[in-house]
């Protein structure tokens, strides 16, 4: 097998496991934004997520986002929840899959754990990260359905802004 055709099978079978701090469709809801260009008017947070970076490949960056993952997991009594199974309208707080492979699909550039947080857990679990990040990096942007806006212009960051793939949300 040449090493162009190998090249190829491996980025496809690497494509195809790719995990990610949550779901990567950006699909924006073409009533939001016909109302916001119609009239406006912002639209409404629905909800929020919460994002923990950490450098894929350091060891102690890894740890250090996974110790503060199974605290966050502890503290919130999430130990015997599922998953989210989904990108929005999950109706209770969930954690996302862990993000320890690139997703070129997504918008983060590195590694990242994910929460979902309904309207009524921000004041809560928004606090909680922040004040037990240490070193970390944390994104909390809303979820409008109008995601270049959730991530680019309405989200808080905790410590230093990470790179994001801003041509996920054009796509």
């Amino acid at each position: 097998m040449n090493s162009y055709l190998l090249f190829v099978v491996c980025l496809a079978a690497v494509s195809a496991t790719l995990v990610s701090g949550h779901a990567t469709q950006y699909k924006l809801d073409p009533d939001v934004v016909k109302r916001y260009q119609q009239t406006g008017a912002l639209p409404p947070f629905q909800s929020y997520h919460i994002h923990v970076m950490f450098i894929l490949g350091n060891n102690d960056s890894i740890s250090s986002a996974m110790a503060l993952r199974a605290r966050f997991v502890e503290h919130f009594n999430l130990s015997k929840t599922a998953n989210c199974t989904g990108l929005f309208d999950q109706g209770r707080l969930c954690m996302f899959d862990v993000g320890l492979v690139p997703d070129v699909r997504g918008p983060f550039v590195s590694g990242n754990w994910a929460v979902y947080l309904r309207l009524e857990d921000f004041a809560v679990c928004v606090p909680w990260i922040m004040q037990n990040r240490g070193k970390l990096d944390i994104l909390v942007h809303p979820n409008s359905g109008m995601a270049y806006n959730d991530h680019m212009y309405w989200p808080v960051w905790g410590g230093t802004p990470w790179p994001i793939n801003w041509a996920v949300f054009c796509t």
